[in-house]
C-alpha cells in the first residue's frame, strides 16, 4: 500500500482512500478518521439526524432552544451554545454573538459595521452579525493568531 501526503494552502483539506477491495485494515482506518470528527444530533419532524460539522453553517439559540442551520435545512439540537462551542471549537466553530456560534469555514465575506461590529456573509447568502465583543477575536483567528 502506498501512502502519499500533499500540503495545500488554499484548498479544503481532504483525505482520499483508493482501494480495490475493502479490507479490514482499510475499514479500520476509515472508521478511525470518521471518529475524529464529532457528529451533532439534530431533530426535525420527529426524526433524529446525525449531522457532520462541515455541513453546519451555524447554531442559534432562540428562547432556550438551540437550532442547527445547514445550507438549506435546520434542526433542533439538545446542546447549549456553550457545549457546541466547546465540542466544535477545533472544527472551526466560533461564538460570534450572544446567541450564535458560526462555522468560520462557511464565511464568504466580512464587512465592518458601525460600533466595531462585523457583518458576515455566509456562502449560502445569509448574513450574521459578529458583535463587537467577538470581532477582535475573529480577526485574530483569521490572521492565523489562534489555531482553529
Amino acid at each position: 500500500m502506498k501512502i502519499r501526503t500533499e500540503q495545500v494552502s488554499d484548498q479544503e483539506e481532504e483525505i482520499v482512500i483508493r482501494y480495490h477491495v475493502m479490507r479490514p485494515g482499510i475499514a479500520e482506518v476509515i472508521e478511525y478518521l470518521e471518529g475524529l470528527s464529532p457528529q451533532i444530533m439534530g431533530r426535525r419532524d420527529e426524526a433524529d439526524y446525525l449531522l457532520r460539522p462541515s455541513d453546519i453553517y451555524y447554531f442559534e439559540s432562540i428562547e432556550n432552544r438551540t437550532f442547527v442551520y445547514q445550507k438549506q435545512d435546520f434542526y433542533q439540537c439538545g446542546l447549549s451554545l456553550a457545549a457546541v462551542e466547546q465540542k466544535l471549537e477545533s472544527q472551526g466553530f466560533f461564538r460570534c454573538n450572544k446567541s450564535m456560534v458560526v462555522n468560520i469555514h462557511h464565511i464568504a465575506s466580512l464587512k465592518s459595521e458601525i460600533g466595531s461590529r462585523m457583518n458576515a456573509t455566509l456562502d449560502n447568502g445569509e448574513h450574521l452579525i459578529i458583535s463587537r465583543r467577538y470581532a477582535k477575536q475573529l480577526r485574530e483567528i483569521l490572521k492565523g493568531g489562534t489555531n482553529r
